[in-house]
């Protein structure tokens, strides 16, 4: 049985979740919290599996509630979310950044007629949250300095990785591509947040995440980095200095001329997930080769593996987040299982790693 408590200040929402969970076989409504203090309070009281959370509340708000729970009693954290409100959105994926694990929608649907359909994907959502670890990113998010200069390039083994032999040491990839889902926004905040301005390789980003919530994510990477961060369409171009995210509806490929392709999901397809890490890996593996670097990060499944193990064929770089900090172990698992993955790192290593081949690059 998972024990679900809500947080949320509005009565209309709070009666909502209620109605939509408590009588779904192996969720139990454990407790209603109206603001952040009780929510705290009543997380070590109850010991609740998961936590949905609202963002605005008085006296505490969603994410200082999720600051303090990680500290005191780690727990599975979901933001629930308006995406209409662009602040409430940005507040959101603070949220993330402070040790929630997913964000999802606000369950208005259910009062527009769509009641079965909004239940159906909110207990899906919450029962594969359970999978998630929440102790993972207490792993790394404590150690979050950003390597200096002489770090970066090699003068201070504080932030270097275990030694990656199979990587050439003067090895400088045309394109860093990365794919991951549950868990992962915090991880690319991390990687992008710790990087230098004018990082000289361009990165693409696939992160599986409700279609509606991409533009604010992107927004929100943009205001933590040096590098400009935006929404892919179809006159971008791979560029130094900037990542660009795939759409939530569309896949991304890599063409030829540093420029990329949208591609909408085929209906006869419902199985690949929308958009595809696997379609971006591959697509990196025909264009670029052994040029390419390939990470796959925290998140459920098995995309990406396939389209990892294609790159690595083509002699590119790949790794994986490793286990420890993995709020979910399962796209990196795959991947590494498959032999797809040359050295699993930790976001901190991972930053390490990015910094040398940048300096590289300027040699």
């Amino acid at each position: 049985m998972i024990k679900v408590l809500i947080v949320e200040d509005s009565i209309v929402t709070q009666r909502i979740l209620v109605a939509l969970l408590e009588d779904e076989p192996g969720i139990e409504v454990v407790g209603i919290a109206e603001n952040g203090v009780q929510a705290v309070e009543m997380c070590h009281k109850l010991q609740p599996d998961l936590v949905t959370m609202d963002v605005y509340m008085p006296q505490l708000d969603g994410i200082q509630a999720t600051r303090r729970i990680m500290q005191e009693c780690p727990t599975r954290i979901v933001i629930i979310s308006s995406m209409a409100n662009s602040a409430d959105l940005a507040r959101s994926f603070e949220a993330m950044s402070v040790g929630a694990i997913e964000l999802i929608e606000k369950p208005y649907g259910a009062l527009q007629g769509n009641y079965s359909q909004v239940k159906a994907e909110l207990t899906r959502v919450l029962k594969k949250m359970i999978q998630a670890r929440p102790l993972a990113q207490l792993t790394w998010q404590s150690t979050r300095s950003t390597p200096p200069a002489e770090a970066a390039y090699g003068l201070d083994n504080e932030f270097k990785s275990e030694p990656l032999d199979q990587i050439p040491r003067d090895f400088v990839p045309a394109v860093v591509c990365i794919g991951g889902s549950t868990g992962a926004p915090a991880v690319l905040e991390r990687i992008l947040s710790g990087l230098p301005d004018g990082f000289s390789i361009p990165i693409v980003i696939v992160q599986h995440i409700s279609s509606g919530f991409v533009p604010s994510m992107a927004a929100w990477l943009d205001s933590c980095t040096p590098l400009r961060v935006g929404v892919a369409d179809k006159a971008s171009v791979l560029e130094p200095g900037a990542a660009i995210v795939a759409p939530g509806d569309h896949h991304l490929r890599l063409v030829r001329d540093r420029k990329v392709r949208l591609v909408p999901p085929q209906p006869e397809a419902r199985h690949i997930p929308v958009p595809s890490v696997d379609m971006l890996f591959e697509s990196a593996a025909e264009v670029y080769g052994g040029h390419g670097l390939g990470i796959i990060l925290s998140g459920m499944g098995t995309d990406g593996a396939a389209g990892l193990l294609a790159m690595r064929h083509t002699r590119a770089v790949t790794l994986g987040q490793d286990e420890t900090s993995s709020v979910v172990y399962g796209m990196p698992k795959a991947a590494a299982e498959n032999g797809a993955v040359m050295q699993e790192l930790t976001p901190r290593q991972i930053v390490y790693e990015l910094h040398r081949m940048h300096y590289n690059c300027q040699k």
